[in-house]
This record gives C-alpha cells, structure tokens and sequence, in this order.
C-alpha cells in the first residue's frame, strides 16, 4: 500500500536531518569551543583595562596560525602512524601536542619580548590570549582532517585537550624561562611528559579504555586549570591607605 510507506520516508527524512544536526554541531564545538572559552576568560577572569592587550594577543596567534599549523604537520608526514600500537601515542605527541605547546611559544617571540616588565599576570594572560588565537584555528584543521570520519577522539575530548594546552602551556614556558640550570631542565621535562601523557589518550579509547582515557583528559584539563588560575587571576596589589 502506498500510504503505509510515507510514515517510513518521513522518519528516514527525519532521521537524516536529525544526523546532520548532530553531525554539524559537533564539527561546531570542535572549531568554535576555544573561541567562546577565551572569550568567557576575557569577560569573566581578565581586568577590563587589559582587554585590549589581550584581544590583540588573539588576533596575532591568529595571524602565526596557519604557518604554525604546516610546521606541525611535518612529523606525521614523516614519521608513519603505528595504528594499534602504544607506539601511537607518540605519533599523537610529536604530529599534535608538542608542536600545539612549543610552536606557539616561539611564535610568540616574533610579536613580543620575553622578560618584559608587565603587571602582575599579564604575561602569562598575554601569552594565553596568544596561545588561543593560535589553536583556535587548529580546531577548524583538525575539522579538515576529520571530515567526512569523526570520531568522539577528535570532535568532543580534543577540543579540552587543547582548551587544557592553552592554560597551562604559557604557565610552564615563563616557568621555564624564570627559571635556570637543573631548575629549568624539571620544568621542561614535567611539560614534555604531560604532552606525551596527553598524547595516551587516543591509543586508550582505540583499546576501548575509554574511561580511563576519559579520566586521564579530565585530569589533564582539572590540573591546567589550578596550574594557571593563580597567573590568571593575578592583580596588582591595593596601595596602602595613608595614616
């Protein structure tokens, strides 16, 4: 009978729509998270006299981007993925995590002078507006490379991970260069280490350790955000009042 088929096209329309609805505002969350993150840090956490400072910091790691991004690409151009083994969390750590915290840290120095004499936190609040402006973009570069396959690795635990990246990664590079000798050396290595634990995350949800992945990047994102909240919220100390 003609008529008992319309329901069933009607549901497969709607089926359809309701898949690209949830395919779209994944790829959404991936590309715009970040963005809207920082902006709710510049309205919530930075001092408003800052706000330019900080909305021009943005618009620079922006600019350094894409060049960035093609830096970033060439280890796992050159080096092959190994698919289903642990060795592919050091894929993950050279092709994503160590260039998204070190690439922006150099880029950094084309736009400003580390050792700058600023206020209370402003580095650090600087250097993180730099930091989102750069893998704010490489959200909408992951989306590129996941399109048309994605994956609840890539669309919904990465963007915390680099979320987590953009706190604490400029946490650790003015640690890192405050800091001299063997000081310095336990600074880059605990920063390299976390990378590479970042880069754990995806072999676990392929052996299906799924919760453990998710409690390792919920660790990662909770420890990023105590590691920076004290530069964040830094504030020049209130004058004494006379007499």
């Amino acid at each position: 009978m003609p008529h008992a088929a319309l329901p069933r096209a009607g549901c497969a329309s709607c089926e359809r729509a309701w898949a690209y609805v949830n395919l779209a505002s994944m790829y959404a969350f991936l590309v715009f998270s970040l963005p809207l993150a920082i902006f709710l840090l510049d309205m919530l956490v930075y001092p408003r006299q800052e706000l330019v400072s900080m909305r021009r910091a943005f618009v620079r790691g922006l600019v350094a981007a894409l060049p960035i991004w093609l830096l970033s690409r060439i280890p796992g151009l050159v080096i092959p993925y190994f698919w289903g083994s642990p060795f592919l969390a050091v894929n993950e750590w050279l092709d994503r995590f160590l260039p998204y915290s070190i690439l922006p840290a150099l880029a950094y120095a084309v736009f400003y002078r580390y050792g700058e004499r600023l206020g209370p936190g402003m580095a650090q609040r600087r250097l993180t507006s730099f930091y989102a402006g750069c893998l704010a973009l490489f959200g909408l570069g992951e989306m590129t490379k996941a399109w048309g396959h994605p994956d609840i690795y890539t669309v919904m635990v990465l963007p915390f991970i680099l979320a987590a990246t953009t706190l604490a990664a400029p946490r650790i590079v003015l640690a890192a260069l405050g800091s001299w000798g063997f000081r310095r050396a336990i600074i880059i290595g605990a920063g390299a280490l976390v990378t590479l634990a970042a880069g754990c995350i995806l072999p676990l949800f392929l052996a299906q350790l799924w919760p453990l992945a998710l409690l390792l990047a919920g660790v990662l994102c909770a420890s990023a955000w105590f590691l920076s909240a004290a530069g964040l919220f830094a504030r020049p100390s209130a004058p004494l009042a006379a007499g």
